[in-house]
């Protein structure tokens, strides 16, 4: 009940949005996008999946970024996947981001955020990826953290050119849902931009837990060439218990890029490769993906891609094909 009235909460004010835009004349831009697939899979470590095959509508969201005056916006997304469904199995809407921002509070660039909104850690290693509907970067695919969280967020430049940014949030470390613990976490980037080939970022967290805590690091450094990406990450995320050898860390290096064939053709790949080491038990994955991306029209992508993941507790690997649409609005 509690999350139906939320979800029809969140509609009324979309719709609010809207009418408002129409007899307001208020600066209310609506978009939205959806990532579905087709999947089917080859092969499985036992093969029990071998075979499987299904359509799948994986993501989709609606957004309304809205301008209150010169120095306020804000932004309210709806989004359902398909990892979040009701009773009934039918997937459920919920609040993905939900901020007011204050822009220039003291000086040019320089903003404060407030409410559900990414905290800064692979912003901007996910946005030279530029592939977030084939998959997560690194640290999001292997929920080193939650990709929204609810808090303060501060962000700007720290050289007059723009080329160096700083981000930091102070949040309840909840993924945006309610607090349930006296616990926050910190999290802070700098972002690099020294020319218009190469982004670079450095960035870490640090929260607390009943029982111990968790101080983290990132990297990530990009390259634009003429026709072509390539992109590398990695993060270090130790916990630490207050009970001996009770350590778990996870230890990722990402390698990742793309080519264009052309306007509309792009050749995409990303090679994932994760440790873990868990109350000292040693795990380990690979993961790969490759895919050709078919560009018809703005706003459209269709990429036939194969994944593979490997990990060490098991014989074989999964391999998994999808046709991947990809649309935005």
């Amino acid at each position: 009940m509690k999350r139906n009235f939320l979800f029809l909460l969140a509609i009324t004010i979309v719709i609010g949005f809207a009418v408002s835009t129409v007899l307001a004349q208020s600066s209310v831009k609506l978009s939205g996008s959806l990532f579905s697939d087709y999947v089917y899979i080859f092969s499985s470590p036992d093969g029990a999946h071998d075979g499987e095959n299904s359509f799948d509508l994986r993501r989709v969201n609606f957004s309304a970024d809205f301008v209150i005056s010169d120095q306020f916006d804000g932004r309210l997304r709806l989004e359902a996947v398909d990892a979040t469904t009701t009773n009934t199995g039918k997937q459920a809407a919920f609040i993905k981001d939900m901020y007011v921002r204050w822009k220039n509070v003291w000086g040019k660039g320089h903003n404060v955020m407030f409410g559900i909104s990414r905290p800064p850690l692979w912003a901007v290693s996910e946005k030279h990826w530029g592939y977030r509907g084939l998959d997560r970067t690194i640290m999001a695919a292997n929920k080193h953290a939650s990709s929204r969280d609810l808090g303060i967020a501060f962000n700007g430049p720290l050289t007059s050119d723009g080329s160096i940014k700083y981000a930091f949030m102070f949040a309840n470390n909840s993924g945006g849902k309610q607090e349930t613990d006296k616990f926050k976490r910190l999290y802070g980037q700098l972002e690099f931009n020294p020319t218009e080939h190469w982004v670079a970022s450095l960035g870490g967290d640090f929260y607390a837990f009943d029982g111990g805590t968790s101080v983290a690091g990132n990297a990530f450094a990009g390259y634009k060439f003429d026709h072509a990406k390539l992109g590398v990450e990695g993060f270090l995320a130790p916990k630490h218990y207050d009970t001996p050898d009770d350590d778990d860390t996870l230890l990722g290096v990402s390698v990742f890029g793309s080519y264009d064939l052309s306007e509309t053709s792009r050749l995409i790949g990303r090679f994932d490769s994760l440790d873990r080491n868990e109350f000292g038990d040693s795990t380990a994955k690979n993961w790969f993906i490759a895919g050709y991306s078919w560009m018809p029209n703005g706003g459209i992508e269709i990429i036939p891609n194969l994944l593979f993941n490997k990990l060490d507790t098991e014989n074989d690997p999964t391999i998994t094909g999808r046709l991947t649409v990809l649309a935005s609005f």
